[in-house]
């Protein structure tokens, strides 16, 4: 009787510890392929226990430049929507305090006058802009996000010297945002010279990103071969290898801005360089304040925790439209956006995933194609994609409220050389930019030019 009570008992504890490894038998079956992985994820420093997310709006105008609203109503209205940063990039007006008028560029005003009307710029009163940025400024539609979201959004961080750089150029705007460059204010737009001025503000130490490329490639359907075509991607490619400063590619201002994006990383992924992608309202008007934000991880609203943010490419692009993805005519205004509050990588079984809300529909991306999707796809195993798998992977969850875009994981088999044939691209704009560079050198400080300059300018570049 002993001897088949121990025979139960033995049995039962087999079946214990056979029940408790099994998790361990299927993570191994998990593991498939003949591939090891070293996935580098841009989220590797973020502490998602004790780091908060913060809305920023990093690209809008005012009336100080080319746009209808004004200062003041701009940033009550962006606090109305709930950001917590905010940057006013204006072309080729440094962005100042909330309370100040910035140093305008008259031409540019003059050039949009249906829009400025010439006005002098609105700012907040001192009061106002202390009370926006503490938190204590009266908004019933910030409070009512904020009880929607399920926690406080406090103040709202002002960033200064925001700039869109480049000025104004024919046919189609080349644009920079530049933060902490002074030299980049005002200067003479060149058609397709992205170059000079990502140079010039590295110089200077400031930092910059590329603003809707698309307007550059094409932005209409039969455009489409464009941001497919090598010569775009390399010339983006080089800014990026030869400049660490510009931090960032925008991916959602026109339509094919994500495509090119794809086209770069397939470029500078396997020569060292992720590229993160970024996202902004780009408005002009005060209805539109909300087309696109990014979703900023750091430990808390500083300045420095900001500009360690934007150096490391930690945040989440959102749009309301994607016309490339979503189509023309979705529009996710209204609702409330995707969004990611975790990721994960595991190196030991080749896996990324992460938690989220607001979205009904997953796609993995790499080299430019969607490799995996599906409503629940929030975790992907590399080994099982290893034919279509390139040299970084990307996620992007739509809902209702929009599309969020996360930022590439380098993604490099363990024994696999990744190669990539980037070459250096010479175009009309480079020859127009010098020529510029040298009338300025040379004749640019004349009696008559610095009358010119000042006069249209308000600058003597």
């Amino acid at each position: 009787m002993k001897s088949k009570l121990k025979k139960v008992i033995s049995l039962a504890l087999c079946a214990v510890i056979l029940l408790s490894l099994s998790p361990i038998v299927f993570a191994a079956d998990d593991i498939k392929g003949q591939y090891n992985y070293t996935i580098t994820s841009p989220y590797d420093t973020v502490n998602w226990d004790n780091w908060k997310q913060y809305k920023a709006s990093l690209h809008s105008h005012t009336d100080a430049s080319d746009a209808d609203q004004t200062i003041a109503d701009s940033v009550k209205k962006h606090y109305d929507l709930g950001y917590q940063i905010l940057a006013i990039s204006d072309h080729a007006v440094l962005g100042a305090p909330w309370d100040e008028v910035p140093q305008t560029v008259p031409i540019y005003r003059f050039f949009k006058f249906s829009r400025t009307g010439m006005r002098d710029p609105v700012v907040l009163t001192s009061e106002e802009r202390e009370a926006i940025i503490n938190g204590t400024y009266e908004s019933a539609e910030r409070d009512a996000l904020a009880k929607q979201l399920g926690y406080e959004l406090g103040g709202m961080m002002e960033i200064t010297g925001s700039c869109e750089a480049n000025g104004a150029t024919p046919i189609n705007d080349c644009h920079i945002n530049t933060f902490g460059c002074k030299s980049v204010q005002a200067k003479m737009g060149v058609y397709g010279d992205f170059e000079s001025v990502v140079r010039d503000c590295d110089k200077e130490g400031g930092y910059s990103f590329l603003d809707h490329t698309g307007e550059y490639v094409g932005r209409n359907d039969e455009d489409e071969w464009r941001a497919y075509e090598p010569y775009y991607a390399n010339k983006f490619a080089n800014i990026f290898l030869d400049y660490d400063s510009c931090v960032a590619f925008d991916v959602n201002s026109t339509k094919f801005d994500s495509v090119i994006w794809d086209q770069i990383l397939k470029l500078t992924v396997p020569q060292g360089r992720n590229v993160p992608g970024i996202a902004f309202s780009d408005s002009h008007d005060i209805e539109d304040n909300d087309w696109a934000f990014t979703m900023m991880l750091m430990p808390e609203l500083t300045k420095d925790a900001f500009d360690e943010c934007m150096r490391s490419g930690a945040w989440f692009s959102v749009g309301r439209v994607d016309t490339y993805y979503l189509g023309d005519d979705f529009n996710g205004t209204g609702n409330l956006p995707p969004a990611v509050s975790r990721v994960y990588t595991d190196n030991e079984t080749d896996t990324i995933s992460f938690e989220g809300s607001e979205f009904n529909n997953v796609q993995w991306i790499s080299d430019g194609n969607i490799i995996a999707e599906g409503a629940d796809l929030t975790s992907l195993d590399l080994n099982e994609y290893e034919d279509v798998l390139g040299s970084y992977v990307r996620f992007q969850i739509t809902g209702p409220g929009g599309i969020l875009y996360s930022q590439p994981f380098v993604t490099l088999a363990d024994g696999v050389e990744y190669t990539s044939d980037v070459y250096k691209t010479f175009d009309l704009s480079m020859f127009m930019r010098a020529f510029v560079d040298f009338y300025n050198a040379t004749f640019g400080h004349g009696v008559i030019n610095t009358i010119i300059k000042k006069l249209l300018w308000n600058h003597i570049w």
